[in-house]
């Protein structure tokens, strides 16, 4: 099999694909090969983390661990006194939907776009977790979540080896099944496609973050939103 040269930064990422690498891995690249090929290509891939955090500083500190759920739990107990909510709840159900996923693993995706288009719950309420024992318990407690933390994007950039054979052969599968125009096409490999990272991530991957401040459309709360805060502890100018 014939090969391109080697891109020069060996990072790969949805601004990096070219339409000549994007034609040469369909027709020349076979499923059973692209895992090899790419990981001999490349050592990165860029990817993006999407949360609401009060101290974005304990990222650059401790990295991407996954969710504590006891941590999560003391939190959640916090808010609920914070707001006096004082009435029975349930949240057994809640408990069971994210044992073994949200506390084992950490997410990331190809797009920050999605962040603002398809998946701003992340960056309005922060963990996913504490949004849906909101929404058990009381959805009126929705309404605090987003206040609490500054909607945070972390651009990453993972070494390879934290990537596992399967998540590449999903790529793999993306960018075979793309068609039209470039922008099309980037769309289709990128868009609405998140890693699943096990068991975390270190500090050293991130490469900067920023916070939106892009009008959003909150599903949850059906009513649009909009961060006001720009600035960290970290970012501040």
């Amino acid at each position: 099999m014939s090969d391109l040269k080697l891109p020069h930064n060996k990072t790969f990422s949805k601004y990096s694909l070219s339409w000549k690498e994007l034609h040469f891995i369909k027709k020349n690249v076979k499923k059973h090969e692209f895992v090899c090929w790419f990981r001999a290509r490349y050592d990165f891939i860029i990817c993006y983390h999407g949360c609401c955090p009060k101290d974005v500083a304990q990222y650059y500190q401790n990295g991407f661990l996954p969710s504590d759920f006891p941590k999560t739990m003391q939190a959640f107990q916090g808010l609920l006194t914070e707001v006096g909510y004082h009435f029975p709840y349930d949240i057994s159900d809640v408990l069971k939907i994210y044992q073994g996923k949200t506390n084992r693993f950490v997410y990331v995706i190809l797009d920050e776009e999605d962040f603002i288009d398809q998946a701003s719950h992340y960056i309005i309420y922060g963990s996913e977790t504490m949004l849906s024992l909101a929404q058990n318990v009381s959805p009126s407690l929705k309404s605090y979540l987003r206040n609490i933390g500054i909607p945070t994007v972390f651009h990453l950039k993972i070494p390879l080896g934290k990537i596992t054979d399967g998540e590449l052969l999903n790529l793999y599968e993306q960018i075979r099944c793309s068609n039209g125009t470039m922008e099309q096409r980037r769309f289709q490999i990128f868009s609405n496609y998140t890693i699943i990272i096990e068991p975390s991530l270190d500090a050293d991957c991130i490469v900067g973050h920023y916070h939106p401040t892009d009008l959003l459309y909150d599903q949850h709360a059906k009513q649009q939103y909009q961060n006001k805060t720009t600035f960290c502890s970290i970012c501040a100018p």
